[in-house]
């Protein structure tokens, strides 16, 4: 399958929600202003592409089932363009994946080696970290929520070794939900801990 081809600009925009929350034909015809006749073809076309899949969510208005969908995977498409490499390539996504991507995500490419190596340094006290985020505003902050000294003085010790210097704070859940949510990156969140902020935020507001 021809990525590029295939996920033109409404069927891209129909992940892109889908992405941060299953939804049903009706929900992403309100938000794309569009039909649910439309919408519901490309969404049979992604479903059969193994990209999305349906769920019934039980009865809904006039008795009938409602259908829900979301991602079957997380992917990435890779453009690869080096001196040696020319390729394209679809990435099924690992937790360690999606860390790196995140990390790549970063404007400033000089931050990206340090914070790569910084968060391997985090591995081996994953033991006693709920979560470790990427807080990209005017200036790049690696956050971890963690209440253990010993992590924070390891840390601490750690960064001073650095060529580059990185911004690192030590949070808990309550400075986390203060944050602005939408400049945050998980890159360890065992716990979904970031996604039931957000979640909490919505059902709030």
């Amino acid at each position: 399958m021809n990525i590029d081809l295939f996920l033109g600009e409404k069927r891209w925009e129909i992940l892109t929600i889908l992405a941060k929350k299953p939804s049903s034909p009706i929900e992403l015809s309100e938000q794309l202003s569009t039909t649910v006749s439309y919408v519901s073809q490309q969404l049979k076309l992604l479903e059969v592409s193994g990209i999305i899949y349906k769920t019934r969510t039980g009865a809904a208005e006039k008795g009938k089932p409602r259908n829900v969908y979301s991602l079957t995977q997380e992917m990435a498409q890779l453009s690869i363009l080096t001196k040696d490499v020319a390729e394209k390539k679809l990435l099924y996504l690992t937790a360690h994946h999606k860390a790196i991507l995140n990390i790549w995500m970063v404007a400033d490419s000089t931050l990206h080696y340090p914070i790569e190596k910084l968060f391997w340094k985090l591995d081996e006290y994953l033991g006693k970290i709920e979560g470790v985020y990427l807080e990209e505003n005017s200036l790049t902050r690696v956050l971890v929520l963690s209440g253990s000294k010993e992590v924070k003085q390891k840390v601490n010790s750690f960064i001073k070794t650095l060529d580059k210097q990185i911004d690192c704070s030590f949070i808990t859940k309550g400075n986390l939900s203060t944050l602005s949510l939408d400049s945050i990156l998980p890159l360890y969140d065992p716990e979904n801990i970031l996604g039931e902020i957000v979640r909490a935020k919505g059902e709030q507001s």
